[in-house]
């Protein structure tokens, strides 16, 4: 396979600190991919080998392109820090005293067990203080604080302090562990434990860890302590890609890698295959603007195309037809596919009006990183289900599920959590002993098919099984029936047989069923898959990792993109949405358009307003539309 001068470096560094700076559209997948090659082929055991990737889906193209190179599928992880994490701690958990049957908490039950230990302390709490203790006990962890940085977030509020500090004892006693949770749980594991540690750190003998600049601070540390036997770490980035500083990525890794190890060897990518000339000179001229701390140039062979299209209009309406009428038109006049066209947009709810222009125009479309199908009520359902019969003590699925049995309510389920926990108890033992206690009939007949259905579960099943089993004990499918009308009833019931056949691949994969449930709880929007025959809609942030031959985006104007709350966090808030643009326009391969409104419409309790916005400062950067003179002081005689 031919590698370019720059991409042979990397390719062919063996030992010691690396660190790639690679640009976009660089073939930096295919730089890991070979470097892994060459490691495996000079001798290196695959099993010492630890690939880190942004996504999931990452993961596995790299791992399917190395198998199909090689012949045979290698024996090493490829995939994300939540999923190595995961991976690890059930593989440690026996020698650091760390339960091995825990469960992961994902975001949406994370804010329910918050929501839960509230009313358990009798506080009313609003759902924005959920999301704000949220915030606090995730940042102390991804930031390694101390606990009183818990304290400082919430501004000393005496209940939402309180209810932290529980969250954080409760998933412990609960046997769960949130996404936070993974990296620092297994770091204060190894710090603490000498013996385990060692023998971890001499395991993994080379490190790749790609996308650098959108880890945060304990996913670093993370990498270094792992690192720490060999210093085998090549770690792949671009400060000029770092897009996710909302959620504790620093860019300032990539430079802080550079300083860790001052011995470190430095390779350049600076040759994008993916754009035309136009494109890359526009997405140049944007980024230039921020500071740059390693100094880069895009370099390209590739064809001149196309300028880059700009174009303005009154307000969103107008905006969503001309991208309706012109995406028919490239594919009826100009011939590409529909999968070959997406549209950005800096918010989710900027989708709305575009969706009604394409369905208006018969124009297909999917919208990625949207609703997901674990989200639909009736999937997390069934993996309450699941999760109980994982974890005896996942307080949030056993709240989900019992409220579907008749006779069971929230005071009688808030009532056997507190005798859970009160006597150390999982959830299927209290309900036996409580349901021995109570007097209602209906309670007692309701919990005891709660505990008959788990008690029921024989260790080994495969995971279909298990949960074809328990819908049909919960009697599921009827209480689908029973709850919503015909038409959606059936599209649930549809969805409940599609898991349970999605499930039934587990099999193949030969997984168990705490495996199957990670897999799904750390899935992400990016892990999504684009459809073939359908025009992809989707936010900057969930474009990041892929590529289009045709990109549109839509609304860069003044308060959108950059968007009006990076004005309160000063420079670094209006580099990042400059970043953040960058990445967007690096995403089309030969047609990029931009466009803008003069005024937006909005909807208020006075019905509808507009607001002026015009176009963003950052088309001006990019060479995209001219410069406003200065306007020439009047002299007065």
């Amino acid at each position: 396979m031919n590698l370019n001068e720059f991409q042979i470096e990397a390719v062919e560094h063996f030992e010691g600190p690396c660190l790639v700076t690679a640009v976009p559209g660089c073939g930096k997948t295919r730089v890991l991919v070979e470097r892994t090659i060459r490691l495996i082929e000079k001798g290196v055991d695959p099993n010492k080998i630890l690939c880190i990737t942004f996504t999931n889906k990452a993961g596995k193209e790299m791992k399917e392109r190395i198998t199909n190179r090689l012949g045979v599928k290698p024996n090493f992880f490829v995939g994300t820090f939540h999923s190595f994490c995961s991976s690890l701690l059930r593989k440690i958990a026996k020698h650091v005293n760390y339960p091995t049957d825990f469960t992961i908490v994902d975001d949406k039950d994370q804010i329910d067990l918050i929501k839960q230990i509230a009313r358990r302390n009798e506080f009313d709490i609003k759902l924005s203080d959920a999301y704000f203790i949220a915030k606090a006990v995730n940042e102390f962890r991804d930031k390694l604080e101390d606990e009183g940085y818990i304290d400082e977030v919430l501004k000393n509020d005496y209940n939402l302090v309180k209810v932290a500090y529980d969250y954080l004892d409760r998933i412990k006693d609960n046997h769960e562990v949130d996404f936070a949770g993974l990296i620092y749980d297994v770091i204060k594991l190894l710090e603490a434990n000498d013996t385990v540690r060692m023998k971890i750190q001499d395991h993994f003998k080379f490190i790749q860890i790609d996308e650098v600049q959108d880890t945060n601070y304990s996913q670093f540390h993370l990498t270094n302590l792992l690192g720490a036997r060999w210093n085998n770490i090549m770690a792949i980035g671009d400060s000029d890609q770092s897009i996710y500083r909302w959620r504790g990525a620093r860019y300032q890794n990539v430079l802080d890698f550079l300083s860790i190890y001052n011995n470190c060897h430095h390779v350049i990518l600076p040759q994008n295959y993916r754009s035309t000339p136009q494109i890359l000179e526009k997405a140049g001229s944007l980024i230039k603007h921020n500071p740059h701390k390693i100094p880069l140039e895009l370099l390209t062979d590739n064809q001149s195309g196309e300028d880059v299209k700009v174009r303005s209009f009154f307000d969103q309406n107008e905006e969503a037809s001309w991208f309706a009428d012109t995406v028919k038109k490239l594919k009826e006049e100009g011939g590409w596919n529909y999968e070959d066209i997406a549209v950005l947009y800096r918010m989710n709810k900027m989708s709305e009006p575009l969706e009604q222009e394409l369905v208006s125009n018969g124009v297909p479309y999917e919208v990625i990183g949207s609703r997901s199908f674990y989200d639909r009520k009736e999937i997390r359902d069934c993996l309450s289900m699941l999760k109980l019969a994982s974890n005896r003590r996942d307080s949030v699925s056993f709240h989900r599920i019992s409220s579907i049995i008749k006779g069971i309510g929230n005071i009688t389920i808030g009532k056997i959590e507190n005798y859970a926990y009160e006597e150390s108890l999982n959830l299927i033992e209290a309900s036996r002993q409580f349901g021995k206690k109570t007097n209602s009939v209906k309670i007692k007949d309701g919990l005891k098919k709660i505990v008959d259905m788990y008690d029921s579960i024989k260790s080994g099943h495969e995971v279909a099984e298990i949960l074809s089993d328990l819908v049909d004990k919960f009697e599921y499918l009827q209480h689908l029936d029973d709850n919503y009308d015909n038409d959606s009833a059936s599209n649930r019931r549809e969805n409940v047989m599609q898991m349970i056949d999605s499930a039934g691949n587990s099999v193949d994969n030969n997984i168990s069923l705490s495996e199957y449930l990670s897999n799904i709880s750390l899935l992400s929007d990016s892990d999504k898959e684009i459809k073939e025959g359908k025009v992809s809609l989707m936010s900057i942030h969930a474009a990041k990792g892929l590529e289009f031959p045709v990109v549109f985006v839509i609304g860069v104007e003044k308060g959108i993109l950059p968007h009006m709350m990076s004005a309160n966090e000063g420079k670094e808030g209006t580099e990042e949405e400059r970043r953040l643009l960058y990445v967007a326009m690096t995403r089309a391969e030969k047609l990029l358009y931009l466009s803008y409104c003069e005024k937006r419409k909005r909807f208020g309790k006075k019905g509808v307003f507009y607001v002026t916005t015009g176009p963003s400062d950052f088309l001006k950067e990019a060479g995209l539309i001219k410069k406003e003179k200065p306007k020439k002081k009047i002299k007065y005689v």
